[in-house]
Order: structure tokens, then C-alpha cells, then sequence
């Protein structure tokens, strides 16, 4: 395909600039936000006023009205498509609409996509912060994603963040704030690249970029925002479906939801762990193990059962207390004597009408996973709902081993002092020695097996050892773990380490293939499944493992959407099960876990993180959409990943 003429190109010229009004007058923007009609049904003017730029070796060419065709052979560098502004201006102004949509086709006929789509105010692209603060500063850019099976279509939804409706007052915790009468570039792209280069990474069609709908109304200001969290933790000053208004409100949910929970059990193809009771059968054995079957790494079951995981992290009664010390005025509720204010646990026992509800929310949570089609309990979960041994789960070993020396400059251990694997081995083993959990973990046939440690930096600490330094330490960790596990937990899987990432140099991939049974990644994509099947080297493959993913929005009140931003509840459900999906038809993934259980607390937890990301939120209620999407993968995963067709 040849490079198109940028410069004859005006497709998506309309896309980014509102009609002016038939008289010529300038747009009223109160006006705009007062009536409907002063959006003229929405129709946007087909102009002169955009560039489109192909980048890092993109092409771009026509295809027909108000589309492109765009092809991307990397994504690397921000390859993919940019709108700019031309013919003197130097932004647009998008500050009318309460979202920029795209419709987007995937043109490829065997391969899963995924895409992002950024905008960014004020000058050069800054990345968002990802923590709860009321950040409006002049170079600040927001994005959202998809994921499209082979010839899918669908629409890119970014909701634009406007100071006049989301502003809050000065100090207070809020949204992402970006400039939206000032936009100065609209990109297409694949965010935090991993895949490696090939014709085509992304090979689709853009059409209809539009604005979409009007802003909401601005946000009360000055003291009447105060206090602006309500007594159940929730945003007061929003309204959607599900928020919580009055006590009663927790036992009704409990009431109705324990019995559509009756009416759905687990799916009827699973065996007694989740795994594939109607597939092939393998050889019993004591524990999970893996095994590659036609081509395809599978976990298998206890009872010789072939198994995806799909789980769910920290499932937990409480995650994040609250700190309301510095600013009570914040709280509708009255600071207790510590300042604390554990607002889940407060609605769990409104929930439950007892204090001592744990035993029987857990065993709730239980029947919900099978509801819901998830069967595993993932990491940092709650040691007690792991112990009853009623679904499978996995468990860390540590992270970061006490005592142990670590790098001056990276998050990682200093594996070349003195005293490493002495002091290693004495962690691993004092844990297993003082844990209740892990010592059950090690003879239970629920535990899937075992992490030892969480997102070191590897990726950083590697390029300045240098990879021949590196293998002889990176060998002298993963074998101090490996060994270790053996002792304590025989014919356990040792699940690796959790990288940060899927972009890991080969001596990582190759050093944590010669000891891990299962590679763990955590990786935030709207897809994975482009991941190359090469990252090991020949002979030394191992099965891989999402340790997390997650996909968020802000319309309950939230202030932040998470990694992987998407447009609203529907969305987040058909993202779920688009990137469930791509892992089902990648041979070497054998799981996924979503993180996390529940929303992180509307102003953040210990590290700010302030995250819209949960199957609940904090009065736990849970997200149907997402629920249900879940649901359709469980039933379905087994027949989806054996057939290997989309």
C-alpha cells in the first residue's frame, strides 16, 4: 500500500472541529451546554483544518467517506496516525461535547488488535499522572483503547475531561483535568509497546471521528463542595444506578443477590476445580500441574482435568483504609478517635447486619466466582477465604525478603552481595515456617503454587549490569527460589516473579524459563495476544501467566479510570472479554488474573492510586456488566481455547 498524500487528505478533517453556527457567529459554548440543539444534531463540518501525519513508519491512505485506512508495522516510538491542526491554527476545540468517538474496524482476517487513542492540551505530550489529584497543568494528555477480534468493528469512546465540568477545588483530590478548548494533537497508536515488529501490528480502518453529546453539568464550588465524600465512602456529588443512598439499601442487595446467585451456579462443563470436566483426560496426580497438549500449554487440575485460570486479586473484606486525618472536613461522617475510616468494612456490616461477617461473606464471594464464571482466587487474597479450600487459588511467597540487601538504584535485590542466598534462602524459609497459609498451601490440592516476589526491575537493572553479568545472577535467584520451594512445598508450580511487563530482554525470559514451571507477566493492554511466541529460546518454553490486567472508568463517581481506560461500564465488560479472549487463543497463555477485587478508595490509597477498576465497588456492589461479561468467558473458555478459532 502506498503512502498517502498527507497533504490532500482532509477525511478526518471534520472529525475534530464543530460546524460553525449557520450565521457565522462564534460558538456559544453555555449555549452548547444549555441546549441540544445548539449542537446542530451533531453534524461536523468536512474541512481544510487537519493534518494527518503517519508516524515511525505508519501508512495512511483513503478509504471512502470520512475514513482512513491505517497500517502499522511497529509499535514502537508512537508509530500509528496524528491529527494536528493546520491553515494557521494551533488547537482544536473540543470543549462542547462530553466525549471524541472513533469507529474502528479491524481489517486483519486472523489476528486480534489492539489500538489507543490519546489527545493532549496545552503543548508538548505529557503522560497522566495515575494518582487521585486534581491535576490541570498546560502539557497533560488523556487516552483510551480497544481490543477487535479478526474483522471486528467498534467505537473508541475518550471522555473529555473539561475544567468548566469536572474542576474541583483548590488542594481537593479530583480528575485528570486537560485543557479541551485547546487540544493540540489527536494520536492513534499502540500504548506501551510489546509486541514485536511485523506486517501489519495494527491493520485497520478509522472512520466517523466525531464529537459526541454534551458536558455535564459543572461541579459545585467554594464551600458548598464540602463535605464531598457521604458516609458509605461514595462521591456525593454524582448520582448513577447503583449508588448507595440509605442503610437498607445493603440488606436488599444481599437479599436479592444471594438469590440470582441460587439461579446460577457454576458453569456445568467445569469439575470440582474449575477446570474442563467435559475435555481430555489426563492422569490424576496430588497437585496442578502444566502440560502442552496439540500445541497448546494448558494447566491441569488434580483430578487430570485440562485448566484456564481466570482469577480475580486481593479479594479481601477490606484493602485501604481511609485517612481522614488531615482533612475531615472532607467527610460527611465524623472522624472516629484514630482518623480512620474503613468504609467497606463499615458497609459489610450494614451488609451483613454483624461484625463477625467475615466467615460467611467469604463463602458469599465463593458462590459469586462461580456466578460469575471465575475460578481462581488470585493474589493477595484474604488467607482465610484461600484456606477454606473451596476454589482454587495461588499464593506469594514474599515480596522484597526482609533482611536481604537491595540495589542503590533499582527497585530489585543486590544479588552480588556476600550474604544473598544465605539470607534468601533463610526468607523463603521463614515464611513458610510462620505463615499459616503457606504451610496449608503446601499440601493443599486447591493451591495452583506459589509467586516469590512482585515487579522487581529487571528491565532496568538488566541494560546497566549488562546481560552476561546479569545470567550469572539472575541464575543464582531464580534457582535459590526454585530449590527452596521444593523443600517446602513439594511438586508445587513455582510461578515466577511477576515482571513488569511483556518487554523483557532474553536473558530474563531465558534465566526464569530454566527454573519457572509458569512465567508470570502483569501486563495493562487492551490485548496481549500479539505477544511473540519467540520470547523463550528453542527449548527452553514455558507457559505464561497475566498475573494482572484491568480495564476502568469514572462514572460512579470515581475520579480515576485506571490503567487502561475505557468509556463506561459496557465497555470495561466488552474489554474483559476481549482480552480473555486473545489469552484463550495465545498457546503459551495459560491464565489471566484481573486486578483487583474491589475499587481502590475514592481518595486513593496509601500510594494515591484511586483506581475504578473493581467486580465491586466500595459498598460492594457489583458491576453487572462486567459480571456478566465474565460470565459468557467461563462458559465458553474451554470449547473457545481447544477450537483455536475466532
Amino acid at each position: 500500500m502506498g503512502a498517502a498524500s498527507l497533504a490532500s487528505i482532509a477525511i478526518l478533517a471534520a472529525l475534530v472541529e464543530v460546524a460553525p453556527p449557520p450565521n457565522g457567529e462564534a460558538v456559544d459554548h453555555a449555549a452548547v451546554r444549555a441546549s441540544p440543539a445548539a449542537l446542530w444534531n451533531n453534524e461536523l463540518k468536512l474541512n481544510d483544518t487537519c493534518r494527518l501525519q503517519a508516524v515511525h513508519g505508519a501508512k495512511i491512505e483513503p478509504d471512502g467517506a470520512n475514513a482512513v485506512r491505517l497500517c502499522m508495522p511497529s509499535a514502537e516510538w508512537s508509530c500509528g496516525l496524528r491529527v494536528e491542526p493546520q491553515n494557521g491554527r494551533r488547537s482544536f476545540d473540543l470543549s462542547p461535547a462530553k466525549w471524541l468517538a472513533v469507529d474502528v474496524e479491524n481489517l486483519s482476517t486472523s489476528r486480534q488488535m489492539r489500538l489507543t487513542m490519546h489527545l493532549s492540551s496545552g503543548g508538548a505530550n505529557s503522560e497522566a499522572a495515575d494518582h487521585a489529584v486534581a491535576n490541570f497543568t498546560k502539557n497533560r494528555t488523556v487516552n483510551t483503547g480497544i481490543a477487535l477480534d479478526p474483522g471486528e468493528k467498534g467505537t473508541m469512546r475518550l471522555l473529555l475531561p473539561h475544567p468548566e465540568t469536572y474542576a474541583v477545588p483548590s488542594g481537593v483530590r479530583g480528575p485528570l483535568l486537560v485543557d479541551t478548548r485547546h487540544v493540540n494533537s489527536i494520536e492513534f497508536q499502540c500504548q506501551w509497546p510489546f509486541e514485536d515488529e511485523f506486517k501489519w501490528v495494527v491493520d485497520c480502518r478509522l472512520s466517523n471521528l466525531r464529537l459526541e453529546g454534551l458536558p455535564g453539568a459543572p461541579r459545585p464550588s467554594g464551600d458548598s463542595f464540602f463535605p464531598f465524600v457521604d458516609r458509605y465512602g461514595q462521591y456525593r456529588h454524582s448520582e448513577w444506578p447503583e449508588k448507595v443512598h440509605v442503610d437498607g439499601d445493603f440488606r436488599n442487595d444481599l437479599a436479592r443477590e444471594k438469590a440470582a446467585l441460587t439461579a446460577s451456579p457454576r458453569p456445568a462443563s467445569w469439575d470440582e476445580f474449575g477446570g474442563w470436566k467435559d475435555g481430555p483426560q489426563l492422569k490424576p496426580s496430588a497437585n496442578f500441574r502444566t502440560a502442552k497438549i496439540n500445541g497448546r500449554w494448558w494447566f491441569v487440575t488434580p483430578s487430570g482435568h485440562l485448566f484456564f485460570s481466570t482469577g480475580v486479586d486481593v479479594v479481601r473484606t477490606m484493602t485501604d483504609i481511609t485517612d481522614g486525618t488531615k482533612h475531615p472536613e472532607w467527610f460527611e461522617t465524623a472522624l472516629p478517635p484514630d482518623g480512620k475510616l474503613p468504609f467497606t468494612l463499615w458497609n459489610l456490616e450494614r451488609k451483613f447486619d454483624k461484625r463477625d461477617f467475615e466467615d460467611d461473606y467469604y463463602d458469599f464471594v465463593i458462590r459469586r466466582f462461580d456466578a460469575w464464571g471465575i475460578n481462581t482466587i488470585g493474589n493477595w487474597s484474604a488467607p482465610v477465604l484461600c484456606m477454606k479450600s473451596k476454589k482454587p487459588y495461588v499464593a506469594s511467597v514474599l515480596e522484597r525478603a526482609k533482611g536481604v540487601k537491595r540495589h542503590p538504584k533499582f527497585n530489585i535485590y543486590d544479588f552480588a552481595a556476600p550474604d544473598f542466598e544465605e539470607r534468601m534462602r533463610a526468607s523463603i524459609r521463614a515464611r513458610f515456617a510462620d505463615d499459616p497459609l503457606l504451610r496449608k498451601a503446601a499440601n493443599d490440592p486447591m493451591c495452583i503454587g506459589f509467586f516469590v516476589d512482585n515487579e522487581l526491575q529487571f528491565q532496568k537493572w538488566i541494560p546497566e549490569v549488562g546481560d552476561v553479568r546479569a545470567e550469572p545472577l539472575l541464575d543464582l535467584y531464580f534457582r535459590i527460589c526454585r530449590e527452596e520451594l521444593a523443600k517446602a512445598a513439594p511438586g508445587k508450580l513455582y510461578l515466577g516473579s511477576r515482571f513488569v511487563g511483556f518487554r523483557q530482554r532474553g536473558v530474563l525470559w531465558r534465566t526464569a524459563a530454566r527454573y519457572c514451571d509458569v512465567v508470570s507477566v502483569n501486563a495493562y493492554a487492551n490485548s496481549v495476544f500479539n505477544i511473540s511466541e519467540r520470547i523463550f529460546s528453542k527449548g527452553e518454553e514455558r507457559p505464561l501467566l497475566v498475573g494482572e490486567f484491568h480495564f476502568g472508568c469514572i462514572d460512579r463517581g470515581m475520579f480515576k479510570a485506571g490503567l487502561c481506560p475505557v468509556a463506561d461500564q459496557t465497555e470495561r465488560g466488552r474489554s474483559y472479554e476481549r482480552f480473555v479472549e486473545g489469552c484463550l487463543m495465545h498457546p503459551l497463555i495459560v491464565g489471566c488474573h484481573w486486578f483487583q477485587y474491589r475499587d481502590q478508595p475514592l481518595l486513593g490509597r496509601g500510594d494515591g492510586e484511586a483506581y475504578e477498576i473493581g467486580f465491586v465497588d466500595v459498598c460492594d456492589r457489583p458491576y453487572p456488566e462486567l459480571c456478566r461479561a465474565a460470565r459468557r468467558v467461563g462458559e465458553a473458555m474451554y470449547e473457545k481455547r481447544s477450537l483455536a478459532r475466532w
